[in-house]
Formats: C-alpha cells, sequence, structure tokens
C-alpha cells in the first residue's frame, strides 16, 4: 500500500514536471516560426504552375528547375539525378516530392519550401531552416 502511494506521488510529479516543458517547447516552435518568416499567408496555387528555372551555378547560360502542373505533378527541368515527382502548396509553403536515381544511394524525399515571393515572373524560395543564403530565385519561363 505504502509503495502503491508513493508510485501515484512521483506518477502525479512527473506530469506536472513534463506538460509546462511540452507547453514551453510548442511556443518556442511558433516563436521560432515567427521570427523566421512573415505570418502564413495564402498562395495562388494556379500562379504556380508553369516552368521555374534558374541559372546552373558555374554554368550560368544553362538553366535548371522544375515544373509544376496543374494536376500536382512535377518534373525537373535539367537536373538529371534529381527526379521530382508531385508538389502541394499549403498556406505559403511548397512541398516537392522528389526521388534520385543514378546515383550510388537511391532515395526519395519531401522538401518543404517557404515561399518568401511569389510573382507571375519571380519565385523566391528558402528552406524552412535556412537563412537568407539559402534563398533560391526561379523566373518563370513560357
Amino acid at each position: 500500500m505504502k509503495n502503491k502511494g508513493i508510485l501515484i506521488i512521483l506518477s502525479a510529479l512527473f506530469v506536472a514536471c513534463t506538460s509546462p516543458k511540452k507547453e514551453e517547447a510548442a511556443a518556442a516552435d511558433t516563436t521560432a516560426t515567427a521570427t523566421e518568416a512573415p505570418a502564413s499567408q495564402e498562395v495562388n496555387k494556379d500562379q504556380l504552375v508553369g516552368k521555374w528555372l534558374q541559372p546552373i551555378p558555374g554554368q550560368e547560360n544553362q538553366k535548371q528547375g522544375f515544373q509544376l502542373n496543374k494536376d500536382n505533378t512535377a518534373s525537373s527541368l535539367n537536373i538529371h539525378t534529381l527526379l521530382y515527382d508531385k508538389w502541394e502548396v499549403s498556406n505559403d509553403k511548397l512541398l516537392l516530392w522528389s526521388h534520385t536515381e543514378g546515383v550510388k544511394e537511391a532515395s526519395s524525399s519531401v522538401d518543404t519550401l517557404l515561399i518568401k515571393k511569389l510573382t507571375e515572373t519571380e519565385l523566391v524560395v528558402s528552406p524552412l531552416k535556412g537563412g537568407a543564403a539559402d534563398e533560391q530565385t526561379y523566373k518563370k519561363e513560357k
């Protein structure tokens, strides 16, 4: 009986000690997100449909990028080992599913990119955990 009482007290202490930490972690996550980017905004999905290209670093006369189709399929443009499969937009985030081919270890991933700017001709994105140096600018081509 004595052990049962101690167990109940320890359980209550554990719950009391861990609950605020979860709330603090959630608050910290919200704060980090709020400082990394402006408040979430809806992105016009139709504006994202099309070919988005940028110069290849070191080969500025060549371009690479991706094509986002109306049916949410995606494809790589002038990128031969990273192949895009599909895409989705959620508020101000662009999600790109891809897989690799022709490399030693094939893999699949989902890139989550924060849409920093979107116009009829320009798309600026950055990885959620990246900084200004990680920003990528694409131009829309017909």
